[in-house]
């Protein structure tokens, strides 16, 4: 108790102060999430899931996209089939915590045709690189080189140097050889870079690496013994979150065209604790003709 004597202008400007900190409701600091959500997707050519898609389609795309996307909940995102900057942008603006650090702008004849990747994350980038594939992966056939990959390097929030890069390989038009020599010579070019960034940033402490994307693969048919796409970068150390999974369980693309179902899309990684990957749920293949695929990676392993 106070008694009237205490009382002075000095005790009353304490009495009000206390009197506000008190009714400020106590909020403790959120506590670090348990894992790093990566977010793998291929949304078809977005926006308006064709490339000649009109404004209409390309609106209510943009719409359904923008409802989607945050639910997923991404700490680094990367993209594949976006038309340009400007919805790479949009898409980054639906991740909050999240920016944009590259997009890629790969050249094609018919610009109408664009599918470019993207890769954005909450982390701080170091460096970032886009990369399109040249020379072997182009010698089989009338070719245009307009695919490879994108690159960023981040602070990582293990520690040390995350290496994460975004590809889209060659797709299964086209003749069955080829489009193998082709995504086998890409995933060499890719396995290239991964070595000289390893070596850039050895001085910084441990190095990860994520590769994240659609291959394309077809592994799931008889003759798959043909293609070593994946095999590349696990006789490198590289882990496919996908080992072990059955076929039936991680269908990223429905069947299509002619096409059986398929597994294209897959998260590699390096320096990293051996995780399986997860599909994600979305609307009975609406948005996208792939499905996403999510890699939780534990902060304390």
């Amino acid at each position: 108790m106070i008694h009237q004597a205490s009382i002075t202008p000095k005790n009353i400007l304490w009495l009000i102060a206390l009197g506000l900190i008190a009714s400020i409701p106590f909020h403790p600091l959120a506590a670090e999430p348990e894992h790093i959500r990566i977010i793998t997707w291929n949304i078809e050519w977005f926006p308006g899931r064709s490339p000649d898609a009109t404004e209409r389609a390309e609106n209510a795309h943009r719409i359904e996209v923008a409802d989607y996307l945050p639910t997923l909940e991404p700490d680094i995102f990367i993209a594949q089939e976006i038309r340009d900057s400007e919805a790479g942008h949009f898409l980054a603006d639906q991740l909050p915590g999240l920016e944009l650090h590259i997009i890629s702008a790969f050249v094609r004849a018919n610009r109408a045709l664009s599918q470019q990747i993207m890769i954005a994350s909450r982390y701080e980038p170091i460096e970032t690189e886009e990369k399109p594939f040249t020379g072997e992966a182009y010698d089989y056939g009338d070719l245009e080189p307009y695919r490879g990959y994108v690159f960023t390097a981040l602070d990582s929030p293990l520690g040390g140097t995350l290496l994460v890069y975004g590809v889209h390989l060659k797709s299964n038009w086209g003749e069955r050889n080829v489009n193998v020599a082709m995504r086998e010579s890409g995933a060499r070019q890719i396995l290239a870079h991964v070595q000289k960034m390893e070596q850039r940033y050895a001085d910084r402490g441990p190095i990860q690496v994520v590769i994240g994307g659609d291959f394309n693969v077809r592994l799931n048919l008889e003759d798959k013994e043909e293609e070593r796409t994946i095999d590349i970068f696990t006789n490198a150390g590289f882990h496919s979150t996908w080992e072990g999974v059955p076929f039936e369980e991680r269908i990223t693309w429905p069947p299509r065209g002619g096409f059986p179902p398929a597994c294209f899309d897959y998260i590699l990684t390096k320096g990293l604790p051996r995780r399986t990957a997860t599909l994600m749920e979305k609307p009975a293949w609406a948005l996208s003709d792939h499905r996403p695929v999510m890699l939780a990676i534990p902060r304390n392993p």
